[in-house]
């Protein structure tokens, strides 16, 4: 005889196995009441430290001062030899009472070096020393736009915009330069030797 099993009985006992295996135990599902219901082992967990987060945005460092000693003239600042010479003449028109030639003499040494902030510096200057407040005002800020971290002669430019807004009577404006030349003084003393 045959010793292999019916197909139909291999067939049932196989399908009864995956049944078997499907289905799941009976639960009741709980009725909801609207509360909500915690375990009883997740009612009091134990609370983690709090972690400490970092502030959003860095703190910001203490500057350190920019150098050492400023230059403090045009030599000093590495001007070129035209430049001083001109320099020289303007010094000594203004020295005479010449204030209009002192100005074209500052602006034609300031067509050799269009960036010297000491300079503009001159020529706010000498723009003051004429009653032209508002191109003083103008050109010490651009000094002061050029200075590149030169504390004294920033300084001096917010001193030099202070007389400007003076001039103009706008007591608050030459008390905010005033204030901002008094902002610089600390750097400028940290750099000394």
């Amino acid at each position: 005889m045959n010793a292999r099993p019916p197909r139909l009985a291999t067939a049932c006992v196989l399908l009864l196995t995956v049944a078997g295996c499907a289905t799941a135990p009976a639960t009741t599902a709980p009725r909801t009441t609207g509360e909500v219901v915690t375990p009883p082992a997740a009612a009091s967990p134990a609370k983690p430290a709090p972690a400490v987060q970092p502030p959003l945005l860095p703190e910001p460092e203490p500057k350190a001062p920019v150098a050492a000693e400023y230059p403090k003239t045009l030599a000093a600042a590495g001007a070129a030899a035209p430049v001083l010479a001109l320099a020289r003449q303007a010094q000594q028109s203004r020295a005479a009472g010449q204030h209009e030639a002192a100005l074209g003499q500052w602006q034609r040494a300031l067509r050799i070096e269009p960036r010297n902030a000491f300079l503009w510096h001159e020529i706010a200057s000498t723009h003051l020393s004429l009653q032209h407040a508002s191109q003083a005002e103008s050109s010490a800020q651009k000094s002061t736009s050029l200075a590149r971290g030169n504390l004294w002669l920033e300084a001096e430019n917010w001193r030099l915009i202070a007389s400007a807004r003076r001039l103009l009577l706008d007591t608050t404006g030459a008390e905010a330069a005033m204030a901002r030349a008094a902002n610089l003084s600390p750097g400028i003393a940290a750099s000394a030797p």
